[in-house]
C-alpha cells in the first residue's frame, strides 16, 4: 500500500506564560549637579524596563532624584539584571510578546522621614523608597522595587506533512 502526500499541514500554537520578577534594589548612587544633599525639596522618578533575549530576561532600571531649590542637586542610578528563565526552553523558535514591559514610580520627595510606599504604574507595582537623608544623599537613596506579573504571548509555527492512504 503507498502513502500519498496530499496537503503540507501548518499548525499554529499560542501558549502563554507568566513571569514572575524577582524584588530590586536600586540606589541613586551618582551625583550629576549639585552638593550631594536633595534637601527635602524636588521630585524622584524611576522607570523599569523588560526584554527578553533567547531564555534571558533582561532588566534595566532608572531612578533620578532632583532638587528644585537651592543648587538643584541631580543623582541619579540604573541597575541592570540577567535572568535565566528555563520555562523558555523548547520555544526558541516562536515568536514572544510580552503584555507589560516598561513601568515607572514616582513622586514628591518628602524629606528624610525614612522610607515609604509608592504605587507604580505598568511593569512596576510598588516601590519603597527613601527619599532623602540627613546630608550627602549619594548611594543612600532609592529603594526596593516589586514587580506586576508578566504575561508572555508565544506564537509558535509547526510545519508538517499530512499523509493520506
Amino acid at each position: 500500500m503507498a502513502i500519498a502526500l496530499t496537503t503540507p499541514l501548518l499548525c499554529a500554537a499560542q501558549p502563554i506564560l507568566t513571569l514572575h520578577l524577582p524584588d530590586v534594589s536600586i540606589t541613586a548612587n551618582r551625583l550629576v549637579k549639585g552638593d550631594a544633599d536633595i534637601y527635602g525639596l524636588g521630585n524622584w522618578h524611576c522607570t523599569f524596563h523588560l526584554e527578553l533575549d533567547g531564555q534571558k530576561v533582561l532588566l534595566k532600571g532608572y531612578i533620578v532624584f532632583s532638587e528644585k531649590a537651592n543648587d538643584s542637586t541631580v543623582i541619579i542610578g540604573q541597575v541592570k539584571q540577567e535572568l535565566a528563565w528555563t520555562a523558555l526552553e523548547g520555544y526558541e523558535l516562536c515568536a514572544k510578546v510580552l503584555d507589560l514591559s516598561s513601568g515607572s514610580v514616582g513622586g514628591s520627595n518628602i524629606g528624610a522621614r525614612g522610607a515609604r510606599w509608592y504605587a507604580g504604574h505598568g511593569l512596576i507595582r510598588r516601590a519603597y523608597v527613601v527619599t532623602d537623608t540627613f546630608g550627602n544623599d549619594v548611594g543612600r537613596i532609592g529603594g526596593l522595587v516589586q514587580f506586576r506579573p508578566v504575561k508572555v504571548y508565544l506564537s509558535c509555527l509547526y510545519a508538517g506533512l499530512y499523509f493520506t492512504q
